[in-house]
């Protein structure tokens, strides 16, 4: 099973995780991190490494971050860089988690990332009256 990494400013990663769960259930295999004011850098990419090990079950990790060129968004890059063994995309909501939880064990990472990705882009709609 493909694991699911959150990473995000504040507690924005538990609360969307959590928020998914009460429309899809239980999300197994899925770790959110948070960034918070005092927290270090340098233990954020600590959090990151092991979180990839623990969650790697041998098919992949797709990480999803909240904001492009955030702190949690930086240290997820330069580890892409270094590790190449993930997925990351940004600008993490609800509609992405919830189809990245139900469509992971159907598809490889590569079509999952791209799959959450559209689903992100599809979810924001201006509603005209």
């Amino acid at each position: 099973m493909i694991g699911i990494l959150l990473v995000t400013h504040g507690e924005f990663g538990e609360e969307i995780k959590r928020s998914a769960e009460l429309i899809i259930g239980p999300i197994s295999n899925c770790l959110a991190i948070s960034l918070n004011r005092d927290d270090s850098i340098s233990n954020l990419k600590d959090q990151v490494e092991q979180s990839l090990e623990s969650l790697n079950q041998g098919e992949g990790v797709i990480v999803l971050v909240d904001l492009v060129g955030g702190s949690p968004f930086n240290v997820c890059s330069v580890t892409l860089k270094q590790r190449r063994d993930f997925k990351l995309l940004s600008g993490l909501n609800l509609s992405m988690i919830v189809e990245c939880a139900m469509m992971r064990e159907s598809l490889g990472l590569d079509e999952l990332t791209q799959q959450c990705k559209q689903t992100g882009i599809n979810s924001v709609i201006e509603v005209n009256p």
